[in-house]
């Protein structure tokens, strides 16, 4: 069975960076699917090739897709567009210019990036997803969006059942059941076979946020592994620069209430690096920090 391991936290702390390295080293044993939902990730330019489009191979065991609006709103249309044009046509004097308005309805977005996340893991295809998330706000919004998405649909089965007459050639409750079965599964999928990694630099917004956010998942019911410390700063290189040695102290007051708050989860940790973020070289040293 595939597992999934999610990457998240703030903004700007490294998620990408710590979702490729840990995808490569889990390259090494099996094969291994990474998936951005991040809008403003970076997969294309670390792999240096477009990856908005479809899943390309990057590397050994390893395949990597950029989860775009417009790549997810093609597949909604691809999947749903017919059925839903079907029964609105049924009882309304509608085009299927109807389509394009229910694409920015809340909430679709959402539910099918997470539903190309389930069908890549029931593919079978994969030993390990790993799920670079957008930041904070926007991954806890699309978590939390399937528990109202799922309510709504309640609601709207029990409407339909009194309203039902209206409809006189199609049957909608099968739709409705169909896209609530769907929010169930990915439900489901979140919070049996996903585990996250949250991810903060050694500062007071980020460390706070990455509390918070652990909470959060753990409220959701996704279990938490623990906490990723990136770009620490070596003592050794800050000692003798007052500027520098004041800065490594502020991140040692950090790293410390992460320590202390984080128990019993781990906590790894990622000293400050030089160099290009490329898979040879500076990606396969934190690649074996983390896991190796």
């Amino acid at each position: 069975m595939a597992r999934i391991e999610m990457f998240t936290g703030k903004g700007g702390v490294g998620k990408t960076t710590m979702s490729v390295a840990t995808a490569l080293q889990h390259a090494k044993t099996g094969k291994t699917l990474l998936i951005s939902t991040d809008p403003s990730g970076s997969l294309s330019e670390i792999f240096s090739q477009r990856l908005d489009q479809q899943v390309i191979s990057v590397a050994h065991n390893l395949e990597a897709v950029e989860l775009t609006r417009a790549l997810v709103l093609d597949l909604w249309r691809e999947k749903f567009a017919e059925e839903i044009y079907t029964v609105l046509s049924s009882f309304l004097p509608v085009g299927r210019d109807i389509i394009s308005y229910i694409e920015g309805a809340p909430g679709i977005e959402e539910e099918f990036m997470l539903d190309y996340l389930l069908t890549k893991f029931e593919s079978g295809l994969y030993q390990t997803i790993v799920w670079d998330t957008a930041p904070t706000v926007t991954t806890l919004n699309l978590l939390f969006i399937q528990q109202l998405f799922y309510s709504h649909l309640t609601q709207a089965q029990k409407v339909y059942m009194k309203v039902k007459g209206v409809f006189n050639k199609v049957d909608p409750l099968a739709l409705i059941n169909k896209w609530r079965a769907l929010t169930a599964r990915i439900i489901e999928l979140l919070q049996t076979e996903t585990s996250a990694w949250v991810v903060a630099n050694p500062e007071r917004l980020p460390v706070e946020q990455a509390l918070a956010i652990a909470d959060s998942l753990t409220e959701f019911g996704i279990r938490v592994d623990g906490f990723i410390l990136n770009k620490l700063l070596p003592f050794a290189v800050c000692r003798n620069h007052p500027f520098w040695l004041e800065k490594f102290q502020a991140q040692q007051k950090w790293r410390g209430k992460m320590l202390e708050a984080a128990a019993p989860r781990p906590v790894k940790e990622v000293p400050e690096m030089l160099g290009e973020m490329q898979v040879e070289g500076f990606l396969g040293k934190i690649s074996d920090l983390l896991l190796g």
